[in-house]
């Protein structure tokens, strides 16, 4: 596998293991904002209907207004036959698609929305009309000559009626009106401040959810950025300190800024006889000082090259091999470095010796151990 090949390797690993977090964090807040969402829904929805309800309580207090109105013109008319009264207060009732009337004298159903439903219900009692919980309650707790309301559940629908008992001729009569809620709540201003009320809190719901979606699609591509910038830094670091180490190694082996021990200049003679170079220059300086020796290699390293080997030893002699050097030029390098007349520096060229390196090195070194 090649480099390219790893690194597009690494690279892809943290992206995955990085995207898989993302994907679990976007989908953790998605839950919760949907979450969040559906509480504000809920809500809007009991608000809505407390809204809902507030608008029937109106309505029903204005209804009962109007049945109060009804009951008290009844009861300041003169006394009269039962078939006269009923008669007047069934043709004073407006009863049409959207609301109705209905009288009981009693338990008895008297009259109910029209002509054609009263002979519906001829000879049916309350109980038979108000047929549910919810109506027949409100029938029970009917209160005379005082109109009341409430919503009643009746075929299905929900109706907001208004009733109250009077007396006639020591009779009770009750009086209900109802009204069909659909018909108050489809109320043209009401029913498009409903619709607008409604598209507001949709409104806000969707764009909840999408400002949701886009900071998190703005988070998760900025942390897959800043992950794949995580991998490349890591990456480029990895090579840094591979190239550090390798600058290492080299700078370990490097003939200028290194100085050998002398215990490998045997080696190094015969690596360099093995490439066939015989153009060399052996030098001996016999300090019999370290720190002299020491400062002789500081100088050695801003003065001669790479093509200049060297080596120690602990008594402080200093040799070197001067590859591609003739005696003439060593001697002159060997001059610049003022060494002390006292010191005793041998020069040997092999070349002119017709030795290899190897058996000049043996000759000089060797014989002087």
């Amino acid at each position: 596998m090649t480099r390219r090949d790893k690194r597009k390797t690494l690279e892809w690993e943290y992206k995955k293991r990085d995207m898989i977090k993302l994907q679990l964090r976007f989908r953790v807040i998605l839950v919760a904002t949907i979450a969040v969402i559906i509480i504000f829904s809920f809500f809007g929805y009991a608000l809505m209907n407390m809204y809902k309800d507030a608008i029937l309580q109106v309505y029903a207090t204005q209804q009962d207004n109007y049945v109060q109105l009804v009951v008290d013109q009844i009861n300041l008319q003169d006394d009269r036959t039962d078939e006269s009264i009923i008669s007047d207060i069934i043709d004073t009732l407006d009863s049409g698609n959207t609301h109705y009337w209905t009288l009981a004298k009693g338990e008895n159903m008297l009259f109910v929305k029209n002509v054609t439903e009263t002979n519906k219900y001829q000879g049916a009692v309350m109980e038979d009309f108000f047929d549910t919980a919810t109506a027949d309650k409100f029938v029970d707790e009917l209160n005379v000559n005082r109109a009341a309301h409430d919503i009643i559940h009746m075929n299905g629908q929900r109706f907001v009626v208004s009733g109250a008992v009077f007396e006639y001729n020591r009779s009770e009569y009750s009086l209900c009106l109802l009204t069909d809620e659909t018909v108050i709540l489809d109320n043209n201003d009401f029913l498009s401040t409903r619709i607008a009320l409604y598209i507001y809190v949709i409104f806000i719901m969707l764009l909840l959810l999408l400002a949701a979606m886009i900071a998190e699609a703005m988070v998760m591509r900025r942390e897959e950025d800043n992950n794949m910038l995580k991998g490349r830094l890591e990456l480029q670091n990895q090579h840094i300190n591979r190239l550090e180490l390798e600058a290492k190694q080299r700078d370990s082996y490097n003939t200028r800024y290194n100085a050998y021990n002398e215990s490998l200049l045997t080696e190094f003679a015969k690596r360099l006889d093995a490439r066939g170079l015989d153009a060399a220059v052996l030098v001996r300086i016999d300090y019999t000082s370290v720190e002299d020796a020491k400062k002789f290699l500081l100088r050695a390293a801003t003065t001669l090259d790479e093509t200049v080997i060297r080596f120690k030893n602990d008594t402080g002699r200093v040799s070197l091999i001067m590859t591609g050097f003739h005696e003439k030029m060593a001697s002159e390098i060997i001059e610049k470095f003022e060494i002390d007349a006292k010191v005793n520096v041998v020069i040997e060229d092999v070349a002119a010796s017709n030795e290899t390196i190897s058996e000049a090195c043996e000759k000089l070194f060797v014989e002087e151990r």
